[in-house]
């Protein structure tokens, strides 16, 4: 049993629930006489994952936009299909809690009470509902564009007002949506400040999509509280800034890497590429060349003093909502990744990102957390790869996966 935090698992551990919260932790000669066991077998047990990064009415396919405009179209119940779809893909190989950075509100915040409630069989969401862009900006199709301090501050009243649990701003443009630019800023360092300024006066977190320099150090100047991507790209390269990330280091600001296993699988295999949709090829080619420089650099991030935390994106090509496990290996592994290591990878997906999005209640194995439970056959502590062999899922106290012997 691993704790989601320290050096080395307890042999032979046990975890005791009750209504849904952890009641107590220990070893199993500990284990309470008048308590009905569940042997696991030869497993290692751990909190649930947490990916913090994710969009559940995507659909994770090559042409990610024009099957969202598609369901859109259709209506209500055909997004809020592709939501439960993703969320129980997403628990069954142990992500027991998302965050979901971008889709329509009457969507997310209905999934997120369909879990909440029972009703749905998936990940506890924890929702930004609809971003905050520029007019006809980045992911204009699922947010609220907004230009200027005061309709900015508006702009964060509504979505607290209809039930968000975090603020999504969006910096820069991004690659997904035609005619914005990642590499240009869509908000000044003072309008940024305006929207954290007001989500915090309502105790909101804030969240920036930025993929460039510029739109990097705006964030960090508003003082977000996760910065999403942020690979510090250029027209012509990457330009890692120190001083930025020595700001975000001093200001205890966040950063979301947002690159998973499908980074990988096109780098040892560029020939991929041709297979994807045409408009899609110039993009991946591009982040493909400068991705092994981009994941070094959040080494040097790490190696700086700023946390990471594991979220993959989910939900956009090729990232889908069950292969998290899979994607933190590229987290953790060398030569290309991050190189954090499993157990360091671990707590990026557990203890850390729960501290991370400010949930004190989950990410650990300790009394009075919720009971999010995953048990693995093997050993990812020592063997990232081991995470992906599910055996047993508990979310919120209700068994979800049980193929434990």
């Amino acid at each position: 049993m691993w704790d989601g935090l320290s050096d080395g698992p307890i042999e032979r551990g046990f975890v005791c629930v009750d209504d849904g919260r952890i009641e107590s932790v220990g070893r199993a000669a500990e284990l309470p006489s008048d308590a009905q066991a569940r042997y696991l077998g030869d497993v290692t047990l751990m909190p649930g994952l947490i990916n913090a990064h994710v969009h559940v009415t995507f659909s994770g396919s090559m042409d990610v936009l024009a099957d969202h405009l598609r369901e859109r179209a259709a209506g209500f119940d055909v997004l809020m299909q592709r939501a439960r779809d993703n969320l129980e893909r997403s628990v069954r190989v142990g992500v027991t809690t998302v965050r979901d950075l971008g889709t329509l509100n009457d969507v997310v915040f209905a999934a997120r009470a369909d879990v909440r409630e029972g009703k749905l069989i998936g990940s506890d969401v924890i929702a930004a509902g609809e971003g905050i862009t520029c007019n006809g900006g980045h992911c204009y199709f699922f947010g609220i564009e907004a230009e200027g301090e005061d309709p900015l501050r508006a702009a964060v009243r509504r979505q607290h007002e209809a039930g968000a649990d975090v603020i999504k701003v969006f910096a820069t443009g991004g690659n997904l949506t035609p005619n914005t630019d990642p590499f240009s800023p869509q908000f000044s360092e003072s309008e940024l400040r305006a929207v954290v300024e007001t989500a915090n006066a309502v105790g909101l977190p804030v969240a920036s999509h930025a993929h460039a320099p510029e739109g990097i150090r705006r964030s960090v100047a508003a003082h977000v509280d996760t910065i999403e991507h942020c690979m510090f790209e250029t027209p012509e390269g990457i330009e890692f800034d120190e001083r930025a990330v020595a700001a975000m280091a001093d200001g205890g600001i966040k950063v979301v890497p947002t690159h998973g296993a499908s980074v990988l699988r096109f780098l040892a295999e560029p020939e991929l590429i041709e297979t994807l949709p045409e408009h899609r090829r110039p993009i991946v080619r591009r982040i493909s060349s400068r991705i092994t420089e981009a994941l070094n650099n959040f080494r040097r991030m790490r190696d700086m003093g700023v946390t990471l935390v594991a979220g993959t994106d989910a939900g956009i090509p090729n990232r889908p909502f069950d292969g998290f496990p899979g994607d933190l290996v590229a987290l953790a592994g060398d030569d290309p990744g991050v190189g954090l290591g499993p157990r360091e990878a671990l707590i990026a997906a557990t203890s850390g990102a729960a501290q991370a999005i400010g949930l004190d209640d989950r990410g650990r194995l300790k009394p009075g957390t919720r009971a999010d439970l995953l048990a693995v056959a093997g050993d990812p502590l020592g063997r990232i790869e081991d995470l992906q062999a599910t055996r047993f899922v508990m979310c919120a106290g209700r068994v979800v996966v049980d193929q434990a012997t």
